[in-house]
Protein backbone atom coordinates (compact mmCIF):
# COMPACT_ATOMS: atom_id res chain seq x y z
CA UNK A 1 0.00 0.00 0.00
CA UNK A 2 1.46 3.45 -0.92
CA UNK A 3 2.72 5.54 1.95
CA UNK A 4 0.88 8.88 2.02
CA UNK A 5 2.20 9.96 5.42
CA UNK A 6 4.58 12.41 3.73
CA UNK A 7 1.67 14.38 2.19
CA UNK A 8 0.92 17.46 4.35
CA UNK A 9 -2.54 17.52 5.92
CA UNK A 10 -3.10 21.04 4.57
CA UNK A 11 -2.51 19.77 1.02
CA UNK A 12 -5.00 16.91 1.52
CA UNK A 13 -7.65 19.27 2.95
CA UNK A 14 -7.07 21.82 0.17
CA UNK A 15 -7.41 19.16 -2.54
CA UNK A 16 -10.56 17.79 -0.89
CA UNK A 17 -12.08 21.28 -0.71
CA UNK A 18 -11.33 21.93 -4.38
CA UNK A 19 -12.71 18.53 -5.41
CA UNK A 20 -15.90 19.14 -3.41
CA UNK A 21 -16.36 22.55 -5.09
CA UNK A 22 -15.72 21.01 -8.53
CA UNK A 23 -18.11 18.08 -8.09
CA UNK A 24 -20.77 20.29 -6.52
CA UNK A 25 -20.62 22.80 -9.36
CA UNK A 26 -20.57 20.09 -12.02
CA UNK A 27 -23.53 18.29 -10.43
CA UNK A 28 -25.54 21.53 -10.36
CA UNK A 29 -24.86 22.22 -14.06
CA UNK A 30 -25.77 18.67 -15.12
CA UNK A 31 -28.88 18.57 -12.92
CA UNK A 32 -30.22 21.88 -14.27
CA UNK A 33 -29.56 20.85 -17.89
CA UNK A 34 -31.30 17.49 -17.56
CA UNK A 35 -34.10 19.07 -15.51
CA UNK A 36 -34.87 21.25 -18.53
CA UNK A 37 -35.26 18.21 -20.77
CA UNK A 38 -37.27 16.39 -18.08
CA UNK A 39 -39.78 19.14 -17.28
CA UNK A 40 -40.49 20.06 -20.88
CA UNK A 41 -40.83 16.38 -21.83
CA UNK A 42 -43.36 15.92 -19.05
CA UNK A 43 -45.14 19.10 -20.14
CA UNK A 44 -45.36 17.72 -23.69
CA UNK A 45 -46.82 14.43 -22.44
CA UNK A 46 -43.69 12.36 -23.09
CA UNK A 47 -42.88 9.62 -20.57
CA UNK A 48 -39.40 9.90 -19.01
CA UNK A 49 -38.06 6.47 -18.06
CA UNK A 50 -34.72 7.53 -16.54
CA UNK A 51 -33.20 10.72 -15.12
CA UNK A 52 -29.50 10.12 -14.52
CA UNK A 53 -26.73 12.26 -13.05
CA UNK A 54 -23.57 10.70 -14.47
CA UNK A 55 -22.89 7.79 -16.82
CA UNK A 56 -21.93 4.18 -16.33
CA UNK A 57 -22.82 1.84 -13.45
CA UNK A 58 -25.65 2.91 -11.16
CA UNK A 59 -24.56 3.93 -7.65
CA UNK A 60 -27.97 4.54 -6.12
CA UNK A 61 -31.42 5.79 -7.06
CA UNK A 62 -35.17 5.55 -6.58
CA UNK A 63 -38.30 5.34 -8.70
CA UNK A 64 -41.13 7.84 -8.66
CA UNK A 65 -44.09 7.20 -10.93
CA UNK A 66 -42.80 6.14 -14.34
CA UNK A 67 -39.34 7.63 -13.87
CA UNK A 68 -36.24 6.13 -12.27
CA UNK A 69 -33.96 8.80 -10.76
CA UNK A 70 -30.37 7.65 -10.33
CA UNK A 71 -26.78 8.70 -9.75
CA UNK A 72 -24.14 6.90 -11.83
CA UNK A 73 -20.42 6.36 -11.31
CA UNK A 74 -18.91 8.68 -13.94
CA UNK A 75 -19.83 12.29 -13.01
CA UNK A 76 -18.96 13.92 -16.35
CA UNK A 77 -22.46 14.29 -17.71
CA UNK A 78 -25.99 12.95 -17.44
CA UNK A 79 -28.99 12.00 -19.49
CA UNK A 80 -32.77 11.77 -19.65
CA UNK A 81 -34.07 8.55 -21.24
CA UNK A 82 -37.52 8.99 -22.76
CA UNK A 83 -39.92 6.32 -23.96
CA UNK A 84 -39.39 5.60 -27.66
CA UNK A 85 -36.36 7.85 -27.89
CA UNK A 86 -33.99 5.33 -29.47
CA UNK A 87 -34.34 5.06 -33.27
CA UNK A 88 -35.86 1.74 -34.31
CA UNK A 89 -37.20 1.00 -30.81
CA UNK A 90 -40.29 -1.16 -31.13
CA UNK A 91 -43.21 -0.18 -28.90
CA UNK A 92 -46.38 -2.11 -28.21
CA UNK A 93 -48.05 1.17 -27.25
CA UNK A 94 -46.67 4.46 -28.61
CA UNK A 95 -48.69 6.60 -26.20
CA UNK A 96 -46.36 9.02 -24.41
CA UNK A 97 -43.38 8.13 -26.59
CA UNK A 98 -40.85 10.68 -27.78
CA UNK A 99 -40.93 9.39 -31.36
CA UNK A 100 -44.69 9.90 -31.66
CA UNK A 101 -44.64 13.45 -30.21
CA UNK A 102 -45.19 16.34 -32.65
CA UNK A 103 -41.93 17.62 -34.12
CA UNK A 104 -42.31 21.03 -32.43
CA UNK A 105 -42.60 19.24 -29.07
CA UNK A 106 -39.41 17.30 -29.78
CA UNK A 107 -37.61 20.53 -30.68
CA UNK A 108 -38.84 22.09 -27.42
CA UNK A 109 -37.62 19.09 -25.40
CA UNK A 110 -34.17 19.17 -27.04
CA UNK A 111 -33.94 22.95 -26.47
CA UNK A 112 -35.03 22.61 -22.83
CA UNK A 113 -31.61 21.67 -21.45
CA UNK A 114 -29.68 24.64 -22.91
CA UNK A 115 -32.58 26.97 -22.05
CA UNK A 116 -32.51 25.94 -18.39
CA UNK A 117 -28.73 26.46 -18.30
CA UNK A 118 -29.27 30.07 -19.43
CA UNK A 119 -32.12 30.58 -16.94
CA UNK A 120 -29.93 29.08 -14.20
CA UNK A 121 -27.24 31.69 -14.93
CA UNK A 122 -29.81 34.49 -14.72
CA UNK A 123 -31.07 33.16 -11.37
CA UNK A 124 -27.50 32.96 -10.01
CA UNK A 125 -26.72 36.53 -11.07
CA UNK A 126 -30.06 37.70 -9.67
CA UNK A 127 -29.08 36.33 -6.25
CA UNK A 128 -25.53 37.69 -6.54
CA UNK A 129 -26.66 41.24 -7.34
CA UNK A 130 -29.37 41.24 -4.68
CA UNK A 131 -26.89 40.14 -2.00
CA UNK A 132 -24.20 42.41 -3.44
CA UNK A 133 -20.86 41.69 -5.08
CA UNK A 134 -17.60 43.61 -4.42
CA UNK A 135 -16.67 45.56 -7.55
CA UNK A 136 -13.66 47.76 -8.32
CA UNK A 137 -14.37 51.39 -7.48
CA UNK A 138 -13.34 54.46 -9.46
CA UNK A 139 -10.29 55.60 -7.48
CA UNK A 140 -7.42 56.51 -9.83
CA UNK A 141 -4.08 54.69 -9.56
CA UNK A 142 -1.66 55.04 -12.47
CA UNK A 143 -1.88 58.05 -14.80
CA UNK A 144 -0.12 57.72 -18.13
CA UNK A 145 2.38 60.43 -19.11
CA UNK A 146 0.95 63.01 -21.55
CA UNK A 147 -2.50 61.44 -21.39
CA UNK A 148 -5.78 63.42 -21.38
CA UNK A 149 -6.09 62.66 -17.65
CA UNK A 150 -2.63 64.00 -16.81
CA UNK A 151 -3.07 67.05 -19.03
CA UNK A 152 -6.40 67.80 -17.32
CA UNK A 153 -4.81 67.59 -13.86
CA UNK A 154 -6.14 64.26 -12.52
CA UNK A 155 -4.11 62.87 -9.60
CA UNK A 156 -3.50 59.44 -8.10
CA UNK A 157 -6.10 58.89 -5.39
CA UNK A 158 -8.79 60.99 -7.11
CA UNK A 159 -12.18 59.30 -7.17
CA UNK A 160 -14.45 59.82 -10.19
CA UNK A 161 -18.03 60.31 -8.96
CA UNK A 162 -19.84 61.37 -12.14
CA UNK A 163 -19.22 61.83 -15.86
CA UNK A 164 -21.52 64.33 -17.59
CA UNK A 165 -23.92 64.00 -14.67
CA UNK A 166 -24.05 60.19 -14.87
CA UNK A 167 -23.10 58.49 -11.62
CA UNK A 168 -20.04 56.21 -11.88
CA UNK A 169 -19.75 53.90 -8.89
CA UNK A 170 -17.79 51.10 -10.58
CA UNK A 171 -14.74 50.96 -12.83
CA UNK A 172 -16.59 49.02 -15.53
CA UNK A 173 -19.14 51.84 -15.76
CA UNK A 174 -16.35 54.37 -16.14
CA UNK A 175 -14.69 52.33 -18.90
CA UNK A 176 -17.92 51.90 -20.84
CA UNK A 177 -18.72 55.63 -20.76
CA UNK A 178 -15.20 56.69 -21.77
CA UNK A 179 -14.75 54.00 -24.43
CA UNK A 180 -17.93 55.13 -26.18
CA UNK A 181 -16.96 58.83 -26.29
CA UNK A 182 -13.68 59.30 -28.17
CA UNK A 183 -13.12 62.98 -29.01
CA UNK A 184 -16.08 64.20 -26.93
CA UNK A 185 -15.36 66.71 -24.18
CA UNK A 186 -16.83 65.43 -20.90
CA UNK A 187 -17.31 66.88 -17.42
CA UNK A 188 -15.79 64.73 -14.63
CA UNK A 189 -16.90 65.28 -11.02
CA UNK A 190 -13.90 64.35 -8.86
CA UNK A 191 -13.53 63.73 -5.12
CA UNK A 192 -10.00 64.65 -4.01
CA UNK A 193 -8.49 63.82 -0.59
CA UNK A 194 -11.88 62.34 0.41
CA UNK A 195 -13.36 65.80 1.04
CA UNK A 196 -12.96 68.23 -1.88
CA UNK A 197 -15.27 68.10 -4.92
CA UNK A 198 -13.96 69.54 -8.18
CA UNK A 199 -15.04 69.52 -11.81
CA UNK A 200 -12.52 68.69 -14.53
CA UNK A 201 -13.13 68.69 -18.29
CA UNK A 202 -11.47 65.78 -20.10
CA UNK A 203 -11.68 64.77 -23.75
CA UNK A 204 -11.05 61.01 -24.24
CA UNK A 205 -8.46 60.37 -26.93
CA UNK A 206 -9.28 57.90 -29.71
CA UNK A 207 -6.76 55.06 -29.45
CA UNK A 208 -6.39 51.53 -30.75
CA UNK A 209 -6.55 48.69 -28.23
CA UNK A 210 -6.53 44.90 -28.45
CA UNK A 211 -9.82 43.37 -27.28
CA UNK A 212 -10.44 39.99 -25.67
CA UNK A 213 -10.24 38.24 -29.04
CA UNK A 214 -6.92 39.80 -30.07
CA UNK A 215 -8.62 42.17 -32.49
CA UNK A 216 -7.76 45.84 -32.87
CA UNK A 217 -10.49 48.38 -32.20
CA UNK A 218 -10.75 52.14 -31.66
CA UNK A 219 -12.06 53.36 -28.29
CA UNK A 220 -11.91 56.46 -26.14
CA UNK A 221 -9.19 56.47 -23.45
CA UNK A 222 -8.10 59.05 -20.85
CA UNK A 223 -4.97 57.17 -19.71
CA UNK A 224 -5.80 55.91 -16.21
CA UNK A 225 -5.89 52.59 -14.36
CA UNK A 226 -7.58 51.85 -11.03
CA UNK A 227 -5.72 52.13 -7.74
CA UNK A 228 -4.99 48.52 -6.77
CA UNK A 229 -2.65 47.72 -3.88
CA UNK A 230 -4.60 45.23 -1.75
CA UNK A 231 -3.67 41.55 -2.14
CA UNK A 232 -6.95 39.63 -2.16
CA UNK A 233 -5.66 36.28 -3.43
CA UNK A 234 -2.43 34.28 -3.08
CA UNK A 235 -2.10 31.12 -5.17
CA UNK A 236 -0.93 28.06 -3.27
CA UNK A 237 2.68 27.13 -4.03
CA UNK A 238 3.30 30.33 -6.01
CA UNK A 239 6.28 32.68 -5.65
CA UNK A 240 4.13 34.98 -3.51
CA UNK A 241 3.05 32.10 -1.26
CA UNK A 242 6.65 30.93 -0.78
CA UNK A 243 7.73 34.48 0.04
CA UNK A 244 5.12 34.73 2.80
CA UNK A 245 2.63 37.13 1.22
CA UNK A 246 -0.88 36.76 2.59
CA UNK A 247 -4.38 37.84 1.66
CA UNK A 248 -5.30 41.36 2.87
CA UNK A 249 -1.65 42.52 2.77
CA UNK A 250 -1.30 45.98 1.26
CA UNK A 251 1.49 46.30 -1.29
CA UNK A 252 3.51 49.50 -0.79
CA UNK A 253 6.57 49.18 -3.02
CA UNK A 254 8.86 46.81 -4.94
CA UNK A 255 12.58 47.54 -4.71
CA UNK A 256 11.70 51.03 -3.50
CA UNK A 257 9.32 51.83 -6.39
CA UNK A 258 5.80 52.78 -5.14
CA UNK A 259 3.04 50.48 -6.38
CA UNK A 260 -0.28 51.99 -7.46
CA UNK A 261 -1.57 49.12 -9.60
CA UNK A 262 -0.78 46.38 -12.12
CA UNK A 263 1.26 48.61 -14.49
CA UNK A 264 3.76 49.35 -11.69
CA UNK A 265 3.87 45.71 -10.66
CA UNK A 266 4.55 44.64 -14.24
CA UNK A 267 7.57 46.90 -14.69
CA UNK A 268 9.03 46.30 -11.23
CA UNK A 269 8.39 42.56 -10.83
CA UNK A 270 6.76 40.71 -13.71
CA UNK A 271 9.39 41.94 -16.15
CA UNK A 272 12.15 40.48 -13.92
CA UNK A 273 11.71 36.68 -13.69
CA UNK A 274 14.18 34.95 -11.41
CA UNK A 275 15.40 38.18 -9.81
CA UNK A 276 15.34 38.64 -6.03
CA UNK A 277 13.02 41.57 -5.23
CA UNK A 278 12.17 43.43 -2.02
CA UNK A 279 8.39 43.62 -1.54
CA UNK A 280 7.40 46.18 1.09
CA UNK A 281 3.94 45.51 2.48
CA UNK A 282 1.66 46.63 5.28
CA UNK A 283 0.08 43.87 7.37
CA UNK A 284 -2.26 44.64 10.26
CA UNK A 285 -0.99 48.21 10.29
CA UNK A 286 2.69 47.22 10.47
CA UNK A 287 5.10 47.62 7.55
CA UNK A 288 7.52 44.82 6.74
CA UNK A 289 9.76 43.71 3.88
CA UNK A 290 9.75 40.30 2.19
CA UNK A 291 12.02 38.79 -0.46
CA UNK A 292 10.23 37.44 -3.53
CA UNK A 293 11.65 35.80 -6.67
CA UNK A 294 9.12 35.72 -9.56
CA UNK A 295 8.74 32.32 -11.21
CA UNK A 296 9.89 32.21 -14.83
CA UNK A 297 7.30 31.44 -17.48
CA UNK A 298 7.71 31.44 -21.27
CA UNK A 299 4.77 32.89 -23.22
CA UNK A 300 4.13 33.70 -26.87
CA UNK A 301 3.28 37.29 -27.79
CA UNK A 302 0.92 38.49 -30.55
CA UNK A 303 3.74 38.30 -33.11
CA UNK A 304 4.45 34.66 -32.26
CA UNK A 305 7.69 35.45 -30.44
CA UNK A 306 8.54 33.68 -27.19
CA UNK A 307 9.35 35.84 -24.19
CA UNK A 308 10.04 35.28 -20.52
CA UNK A 309 7.82 36.81 -17.85
CA UNK A 310 7.77 36.68 -14.08
CA UNK A 311 4.77 35.00 -12.42
CA UNK A 312 3.90 36.14 -8.89
CA UNK A 313 0.68 34.26 -8.08
CA UNK A 314 -1.30 37.12 -6.51
CA UNK A 315 -4.48 39.02 -7.20
CA UNK A 316 -4.61 42.77 -6.61
CA UNK A 317 -7.74 44.77 -5.84
CA UNK A 318 -8.37 48.39 -5.08
CA UNK A 319 -11.04 50.23 -3.17
CA UNK A 320 -14.11 48.07 -3.65
CA UNK A 321 -17.74 49.12 -3.87
CA UNK A 322 -20.63 46.77 -3.15
CA UNK A 323 -22.66 46.42 -6.35
CA UNK A 324 -26.13 45.73 -4.97
CA UNK A 325 -29.63 46.27 -6.36
CA UNK A 326 -33.28 45.77 -5.48
CA UNK A 327 -35.12 42.79 -7.05
CA UNK A 328 -36.19 44.52 -10.30
CA UNK A 329 -32.86 46.24 -10.99
CA UNK A 330 -31.00 43.06 -10.01
CA UNK A 331 -33.06 41.12 -12.56
CA UNK A 332 -32.23 43.66 -15.30
CA UNK A 333 -28.55 43.58 -14.31
CA UNK A 334 -28.50 39.76 -14.31
CA UNK A 335 -30.14 39.57 -17.76
CA UNK A 336 -27.64 42.14 -19.08
CA UNK A 337 -24.67 40.21 -17.67
CA UNK A 338 -25.97 36.90 -19.00
CA UNK A 339 -26.53 38.46 -22.43
CA UNK A 340 -23.01 39.91 -22.42
CA UNK A 341 -21.49 36.52 -21.62
CA UNK A 342 -23.63 34.78 -24.26
CA UNK A 343 -22.23 37.20 -26.84
CA UNK A 344 -18.62 36.76 -25.69
CA UNK A 345 -18.83 32.95 -25.58
CA UNK A 346 -20.61 32.77 -28.94
CA UNK A 347 -17.97 34.95 -30.60
CA UNK A 348 -15.21 32.90 -28.93
CA UNK A 349 -16.65 29.63 -30.24
CA UNK A 350 -17.04 31.11 -33.71
CA UNK A 351 -13.46 32.40 -33.76
CA UNK A 352 -12.11 29.10 -32.46
CA UNK A 353 -13.95 27.20 -35.20
CA UNK A 354 -12.56 29.51 -37.89
CA UNK A 355 -9.08 29.52 -36.37
CA UNK A 356 -8.75 33.20 -35.39
CA UNK A 357 -8.59 32.16 -31.70
CA UNK A 358 -6.07 29.46 -30.80
CA UNK A 359 -7.56 26.08 -29.88
CA UNK A 360 -4.84 25.88 -27.22
CA UNK A 361 -7.17 27.92 -25.01
CA UNK A 362 -9.65 25.02 -24.96
CA UNK A 363 -9.80 23.35 -21.55
CA UNK A 364 -11.27 20.17 -20.14
CA UNK A 365 -12.22 18.78 -16.72
CA UNK A 366 -8.72 19.28 -15.28
CA UNK A 367 -8.72 22.99 -16.10
CA UNK A 368 -12.28 23.37 -14.77
CA UNK A 369 -11.19 21.61 -11.56
CA UNK A 370 -8.25 24.01 -11.18
CA UNK A 371 -10.37 27.09 -11.80
CA UNK A 372 -13.09 25.88 -9.42
CA UNK A 373 -10.45 25.39 -6.74
CA UNK A 374 -9.06 28.90 -7.24
CA UNK A 375 -12.49 30.53 -7.23
CA UNK A 376 -13.57 28.55 -4.17
CA UNK A 377 -10.56 29.95 -2.31
CA UNK A 378 -11.65 33.48 -3.23
CA UNK A 379 -15.12 33.07 -1.74
CA UNK A 380 -18.62 31.78 -2.39
CA UNK A 381 -19.58 34.75 -4.58
CA UNK A 382 -16.73 34.03 -7.02
CA UNK A 383 -17.61 30.32 -7.03
CA UNK A 384 -21.27 30.80 -7.94
CA UNK A 385 -20.39 33.40 -10.61
CA UNK A 386 -18.04 30.85 -12.20
CA UNK A 387 -20.90 28.32 -12.07
CA UNK A 388 -23.12 30.80 -13.93
CA UNK A 389 -20.44 31.31 -16.59
CA UNK A 390 -19.98 27.55 -17.07
CA UNK A 391 -23.76 27.06 -17.20
CA UNK A 392 -24.01 29.51 -20.11
CA UNK A 393 -21.03 27.82 -21.73
CA UNK A 394 -22.63 24.36 -21.36
CA UNK A 395 -25.92 25.59 -22.79
CA UNK A 396 -24.35 27.21 -25.85
CA UNK A 397 -22.00 24.31 -26.63
CA UNK A 398 -24.97 21.92 -26.51
CA UNK A 399 -26.70 24.04 -29.16
CA UNK A 400 -23.92 23.42 -31.69
CA UNK A 401 -25.36 21.44 -34.67
CA UNK A 402 -23.27 18.38 -33.90
CA UNK A 403 -25.06 14.99 -33.90
CA UNK A 404 -25.54 13.54 -30.37
CA UNK A 405 -25.65 17.09 -28.94
CA UNK A 406 -28.98 18.88 -28.42
CA UNK A 407 -28.19 21.17 -31.35
CA UNK A 408 -27.71 18.15 -33.61
CA UNK A 409 -31.11 16.75 -32.61
CA UNK A 410 -32.73 20.14 -33.20
CA UNK A 411 -31.08 20.28 -36.64
CA UNK A 412 -32.58 16.90 -37.62
CA UNK A 413 -36.01 17.93 -36.30
CA UNK A 414 -35.89 21.16 -38.34
CA UNK A 415 -35.11 19.11 -41.46
CA UNK A 416 -38.11 16.92 -40.60
CA UNK A 417 -40.26 20.03 -40.15
CA UNK A 418 -39.24 21.34 -43.58
CA UNK A 419 -39.37 18.04 -45.50
CA UNK A 420 -42.45 16.70 -43.74
CA UNK A 421 -40.77 13.39 -42.86
CA UNK A 422 -38.00 12.29 -40.46
CA UNK A 423 -34.39 11.88 -41.50
CA UNK A 424 -33.81 8.20 -42.26
CA UNK A 425 -32.59 6.01 -39.42
CA UNK A 426 -29.52 5.02 -41.45
CA UNK A 427 -28.47 8.64 -42.05
CA UNK A 428 -29.04 9.54 -38.42
CA UNK A 429 -26.94 6.59 -37.30
CA UNK A 430 -24.08 7.62 -39.58
CA UNK A 431 -24.31 11.22 -38.42
CA UNK A 432 -24.31 10.11 -34.78
CA UNK A 433 -21.13 8.13 -35.34
CA UNK A 434 -19.48 11.21 -36.85
CA UNK A 435 -20.76 13.34 -33.97
CA UNK A 436 -19.45 10.87 -31.40
CA UNK A 437 -16.04 10.88 -33.10
CA UNK A 438 -16.00 14.70 -33.06
CA UNK A 439 -16.92 14.90 -29.37
CA UNK A 440 -14.39 12.24 -28.35
CA UNK A 441 -11.69 13.98 -30.38
CA UNK A 442 -12.57 17.29 -28.74
CA UNK A 443 -12.42 15.72 -25.27
CA UNK A 444 -9.05 14.11 -25.96
CA UNK A 445 -7.69 17.42 -27.27
CA UNK A 446 -9.03 19.26 -24.19
CA UNK A 447 -7.39 16.69 -21.89
CA UNK A 448 -4.15 17.08 -23.85
CA UNK A 449 -4.27 20.87 -23.39
CA UNK A 450 -4.93 20.43 -19.66
CA UNK A 451 -1.96 18.09 -19.25
CA UNK A 452 0.37 20.32 -21.29
CA UNK A 453 -0.58 23.31 -19.08
CA UNK A 454 0.48 21.29 -16.02
CA UNK A 455 3.68 20.06 -17.67
CA UNK A 456 4.63 23.57 -18.79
Amino acid sequence: MPDISFIPLDAILSFSFKMLAFLGGLAALIFVHELGHFLIARRCGVIVEKFSLGFGPKLFGFKSGETEFLVAAIPLGGYVKMKGEDPGEELADSTGSFSSAPVLHRIAIAFGGPLFNIIFAIVIYLGVYMVGVPTMGTTIGNIRVDSPAQNAGLQTGDRILKIDGQETLYWDQLLEIVHNAPGHKMDFLIERHQKTLINIAITPRSEEITNLFGEKEKVGLIGVTPLATNIYFVEEGSAADRAGLKENDQLISVDGVPIKGWPDLKTTAMDHPGKSLKFRIQRDGVEQELELIPDLKVVTDEAGREQEIGVLGIGLSGEMELEKYGPWDALKRSIHETGRLIYLITVSIKKMIFGSVSADSLGGPILIFQIYGQQAQQGFSELVRLTALLSINLGLINLLPIPILDGGHIFFFLIELIKGRPVSEKNRERASQVGLFMILSLMIFAFYNDIMRIVN
